[in-house]
């Protein structure tokens, strides 16, 4: 087998070689001692290269000292990917929880980050018109010719706000002796009826003219600030007169124009 003798540029450990096995005109080995890469070029004569004898199953072998790398076995150290700066890292996370921040913010109060003005605006909840039962309620009971007694509660409602309210709604409650309600009727204001009509119109023509939603002559409708407004309540099919205690009106609805 035709060996050539090689010497470690490095440490200077010599080490026979198969010549067979140079197959390039430059093929890189590694020394085992030192780990030395270096460059071997072929034999250019026959007095460069050793004969020795190999035994049977010997034939073929390197001696395990020389480690033999091609160039395109050679495998080049992995490539580390390049840390950012810290600096520049730390300014990136500042700027990302900044960005945050101000998303945040514009979300939960509705600020442009431009312009700083509002975009958006919490509605005002409405407030309900000031109408009030005025102290001119008289109660009295009228004979009606169709369903007998009937208790009428006449009176009038103050516009206290400071704007026209328009539909005002009323609601009346008699009472028993025992403090329960015993009958409940509601009206419109501005719908008036004479003693005369109460007295002699059907209970379901008193009640349809007590629910007129506008009033009589459009008397509900827009209703000025101070204004003055009459109404008349008519309790039917009443239970015993002396089963009766006492009695309340109160406004349960209004509406500004």
């Amino acid at each position: 087998m035709p060996l050539i003798v090689i010497t470690c540029e490095s440490c200077g450990t010599q080490f026979r070689l198969d010549s067979s096995r140079i197959t390039k005109p430059k093929s890189k080995v590694r020394c085992s001692q030192c780990r030395n890469v270096f460059q071997v070029e072929p034999p250019e004569d026959e007095d460069a290269l050793v004969y020795i004898e190999v035994s049977e199953g010997e034939e073929g072998l390197m001696p395990d000292t020389l480690q033999r790398e091609t160039e395109t076995e050679f495998e080049p150290p992995p490539i580390e990917p390049k840390k950012k700066p810290a600096g520049l890292r730390a300014l990136i996370i500042g700027g990302s929880l900044l960005l945050v921040l101000a998303l945040a913010f514009y979300f939960s109060s509705g600020r442009s980050l431009l312009t700083g003005a509002s975009e958006k605006t919490v509605p005002k909840e409405p407030v309900l018109p000031t109408v009030t039962i005025m102290d001119t309620l008289q109660a009295f009971y009228l004979e009606n010719v169709h369903s007998g007694q009937v208790l009428v509660i006449e009176g009038e409602v103050l516009n206290e706000s400071s704007k026209p309210v328009s539909f005002v709604l009323i609601e009346g409650k008699l009472y028993g002796t025992n403090e329960k309600i015993a009958q409940i009727r509601r009206c419109y204001a501005g719908n008036s009826l004479t003693r005369k009509e109460i007295s002699n119109l059907k209970v379901s023509d008193i009640e349809e003219r007590m629910m007129n939603r506008e009033g009589k002559n459009l008397k509900n409708v827009r209703i000025p600030p101070a204004g003055k407004v009459p109404f008349v309540i008519v309790f039917h099919s009443l239970p015993e007169i002396n089963s009766l205690s006492n009695y309340s009106v109160d406004v349960i609805s209004s509406k500004y124009d």
